[in-house]
């Protein structure tokens, strides 16, 4: 009689969650002078993860690089663009503010200089 099994390896820690701008609402402008249309940023991070109302989040853009002297993707690298402020929070999603950009000398270039769909956000230190 044989016996036949395998061994199964479980990683030992999850991989952390990673929490996005999902979507972004901007009001409709129409035209008024002095008016400045809200935008909204929602986020797939909530009241489960510990935001608030009021909870400031910081925001990171992944960026690919390119290695042009052996053509070839070198690395992604990923660095901070603004911080925007919860203005309500449910369950799994929150909606935001942006309360600043980070100013051109302290970030990389960035096209558009906003807060875009699928940037990665965390809670603000």
């Amino acid at each position: 009689m044989a016996i036949i099994g395998s061994i199964v390896m479980l990683p030992t820690e999850a991989p952390a969650a990673e929490f996005v701008v999902y979507s972004v609402y901007r009001e409709l402008d129409l035209g008024n002078p002095g008016e400045n249309p809200q935008r909204d940023y929602y986020v797939n991070m909530g009241t489960s993860q510990g935001i608030r109302t009021g909870s400031k989040l910081e925001v990171y853009r992944r960026q690919s690089t390119f290695d042009l002297v052996n053509e070839k993707l070198y690395k992604d690298l990923t660095f901070p663009v603004a911080r925007i402020k919860v203005i309500h929070a449910e369950e799994n999603a929150a909606v935001a503010r942006l309360e600043s950009i980070l100013p051109a000398s302290t970030a990389p270039a960035l096209s558009p200089r906003s807060v875009m769909v699928g940037d990665l956000v965390r809670p603000a230190r």
